[in-house]
């Protein structure tokens, strides 16, 4: 009935690629057992052609084949025993903000019948490479004066307006998406002659947030 997040991951880098790299290498160092997560999804679709193209991945999404070489194995019941269960002092280095922390993490140790689980779920066929698109989405309708939405949501703020000269990079507004605040830059240097976004509204997907035109004399 409830959000079944454990936690939330967030990084950030100087370009899709690194900061892709600097994700996986978070991922690779998460440590969760007694249940499965979806890490292993997660890595895997990282590493797809797909999301390096900065594409929506939907139809991996549907895929059930890819989807099955994700799967987890079967899990194995334990033996029953009526001994007390030992217990492992284990020790793991956690960073926040930059800084890291030695933390030490007392639980039930495995036991020794049971399989051993393969770090963080994945599952035991291992990672296999995504398929290939047979479609190659169409390039954002507007041409490259217009800027579309990279995402689905609600406009949480608009700090610019129309007639405005905006710098590329230039923060232009900021769109609320699954309680994240994504903002948005201009992606080229100029005039905001068209602005057809305002604060509080939904915007689509691929919706224009803003076209900018050459200032004059540039």
């Amino acid at each position: 009935m409830y959000d079944p997040m454990v936690a939330k991951l967030i990084v950030w880098d100087a370009d899709r690629a690194q900061a892709t790299r600097r994700m996986l290498r978070a991922l690779g160092e998460y440590k969760i057992e007694g249940l499965r997560t979806l890490i292993p999804f997660h890595r895997a679709l990282l590493q797809t052609e797909q999301w390096e193209r900065g594409e929506t991945c939907r139809d991996l999404l549907e895929d059930r084949k890819w989807l099955k070489t994700l799967a987890f194995e079967p899990a194995t019941a334990a033996a029953d025993t009526d001994d007390e269960q030992e217990r492992l002092e284990q020790s793991y280095t956690v960073e926040v903000s930059g800084r890291r922390f030695d933390v030490r993490v007392a639980g039930p140790a495995v036991g020794a019948g049971a399989a051993p689980a393969a770090a963080n779920g994945d599952a035991a066929n291992g990672r296999r490479a995504a398929p290939k698109r047979s479609q190659r989405r169409s390039a954002a309708a507007g041409g490259p004066d217009t800027l579309p939405s990279p995402l689905q949501g609600n406009m949480w703020k608009v700090l610019v307006k129309e007639g405005d000269t905006v710098q590329e990079g230039q923060l232009l507004c900021i769109i609320e998406a699954m309680k994240m605040e994504n903002e948005i830059t201009a992606h080229k240097a100029g005039v905001i002659s068209e602005l057809p976004i305002s604060e509080g509204a939904p915007i689509a997907a691929g919706a224009p947030i803003a076209t900018i035109k050459a200032a004059e004399g540039s």
